[in-house]
């Protein structure tokens, strides 16, 4: 509750609303659906019932009819976020972005999943324990124990969500990141969704590191996996991932990607920026 006070203070000084952000979202993401007729147009479908005006009157031409076409969003999104120890520092604009993004996308009628990963400890734990009394077999995998952390269901409407968003703010969240597995999670959340468009926006600010893993495994085992995670969702085309990389450059991993820095105020420029980023095929 107190997390959500600070958030709704900054909120309110920045003068940044949602409506127009989601009304951007909401012509993007929309896809044309048939909602009704209308009638006594002078071209289109011929309407029957219509015929016996022009019999009396054959001057009339009033006698067709057009489908009426309503947008409507058939997208899914989540946004994943790295809590590793390196993002605690930009937690606080991280929530004002994610509040006012996530917002925007459920006032354009797009559900979206607010999630992040961490780790259960520093440099190992259990799994690293376990690992050690059997005799420290060689290349073991992951060693560390994987959080994954739910801050709003798609399911649940924003208003009820407001204080899973501002727990974005917590700083006993922050460890370490295991990011193919977490990249997989999500995704797996957003196929589970009818949608014709499933888009994952992962936050981040550096590569996967988990210190008893890194020691333990191939140098490059983390990052191995996570390409081979985003390269298997790109060639099936079944989720559109995205990253947004947090002070640097993510091309390393993602093919759509954009760099913001937040140590800069959050402004509109800013938002339209991601907002774009989200919504590109």
């Amino acid at each position: 509750a107190e997390f959500r006070e600070q958030m709704d203070e900054e909120l309110a000084r920045s003068g940044l609303h949602a409506g127009r952000l989601a009304r951007h979202l909401q012509q993007r993401l929309a896809v044309p659906r048939h909602d009704g007729w209308q009638f006594g147009l002078e071209d289109g479908h011929l309407d029957a019932s219509r015929l016996a005006q022009l019999v009396s009157d054959p001057q009339q031409r009033a006698i067709f009819r057009n489908e009426l076409p309503r947008p409507v969003s058939d997208a899914a999104v989540a946004l994943l976020l790295d809590c590793s120890g390196s993002m605690k520092a930009h937690a606080r604009p991280l929530s004002l972005l994610v509040d006012l993004l996530g917002r925007a996308l459920s006032m354009a009628g797009v559900p979206v999943d607010v999630l992040g990963f961490s780790t259960q400890a520093w440099n190992g734990g259990r799994a690293r324990r376990d690992w050690q009394r059997a005799g420290q077999p060689h290349i073991p995998g992951r060693l560390n124990e994987r959080l994954h952390i739910v801050f709003k269901d798609a399911a649940k409407p924003w208003r009820h969500a407001r204080h899973g968003i501002a727990a974005l703010r917590r700083p006993d969240l922050f460890r370490e990141g295991v990011d193919g597995e977490a990249v997989e999670w999500a995704c797996e959340r957003l196929l589970a969704r009818p949608a014709q468009r499933r888009i994952l926006l992962v936050i981040s600010d550096g590569c996967p590191m988990d210190t008893a893993t890194h020691q333990a495994n191939d140098e490059h085992y983390l990052d191995q996996h996570l390409r081979q995670v985003i390269a298997r969702h790109e060639r099936a085309g079944d989720v559109q991932i995205r990253a947004l990389g947090v002070g640097l450059d993510l091309g390393v991993f993602y093919r759509r990607r954009l760099a913001v820095d937040l140590r800069e105020q959050i402004d509109e420029a800013l938002l339209m920026d991601v907002a774009e980023l989200i919504c590109r095929p």
